[in-house]
């Protein structure tokens, strides 16, 4: 290994050594928070120039070390930390993987530049025909792209543990199946805000990282702390569904 400066992704294996160094772009940063509201964990999606993507963990007494030195979107060089392969128990992960990055007070972490090449976000789409799989198996939060068809207003409600929540409900088609998509709290008043905004109809939804649950019998889709949404975003698939969709209106003329 010390024969290359950097490795990627793809090649991280655990419990061979803690001498690993990468160079990679911050797709996306979140806490994990318990009931509670206290933070457990920094999270971060990890993705180097071959499009190779990883979730980082960082345990709360190293997080006031580590967390001044990132921002989302930026890339660093980031030497020394643990590669772990999940646990059994660990479900709801970010996305089909077997490990994942462990930070520890060991790590470094160097602001680089000149690495426009690395992607901002990397996505591994799920058909919706396909979110029922997801939800039988229960382990890993998937990727999802489709045409906005309806949504509600957002609704205020209280949970079991009587705390004021709020959500919104929308429909996502991919041309062949829709899906029931329901977003909670912060991440609904962003994307009502966002679709009020939006200057490109219909609007193409890419949901990254998003749980998909049986909800009375029937597999939908909804947001955790890792979710993120994308509307019109500058992708291939976008493109692909938006070109499918006038190709059907035009057959339909």
């Amino acid at each position: 290994m010390d024969n290359f400066p950097y490795q990627m992704i793809a090649n991280l294996r655990p419990h061979t050594t803690t001498a690993w160094r990468i160079k990679v772009r911050v797709s996306r940063m979140w806490r994990t928070l318990n009931r509670h509201g206290e933070t457990v964990a920094l999270n971060l999606i990890l993705i180097d120039e071959l499009g190779g993507r990883i979730h980082a963990s960082i345990p709360p007494q190293n997080i006031d070390q580590l967390e001044i030195h990132l921002n989302e979107g930026g890339t660093y060089n980031v030497h020394n930390f643990v590669v772990r392969p999940y646990s059994a128990m660990q479900t709801e992960r970010c996305f089909q993987n077997d490990i994942y990055i462990q930070m520890y007070h060991m790590t470094e972490v160097f602001v680089t530049g000149g690495v426009d090449y690395i992607p901002a976000h990397i996505f591994q789409f799920t058909d919706l025909s396909a979110i029922i799989n997801a939800a039988l198996q229960n382990i890993f939060l998937i990727d999802v792209v489709g045409i906005l068809r309806q949504f509600q207003p957002i609704r205020n409600f209280k949970n079991k543990y009587n705390q004021e929540q709020s959500c919104i409900r929308f429909t996502i088609n991919d041309m062949h199946c829709s899906a029931e998509v329901t977003f909670y709290n912060e991440l609904a008043h962003s994307f009502h805000q966002a679709i009020q905004q939006a200057d490109e109809h219909p609007i193409i939804v890419i949901i990254s990282s998003c749980q998909s649950k049986f909800i009375q019998g029937e597999p939908k889709l909804s947001n955790l702390q890792a979710t993120r949404y994308f509307l019109n975003h500058n992708h291939e698939a976008v493109e692909d569904l938006r070109n499918a969709l006038r190709l059907a209106n035009w057959r339909l003329d």
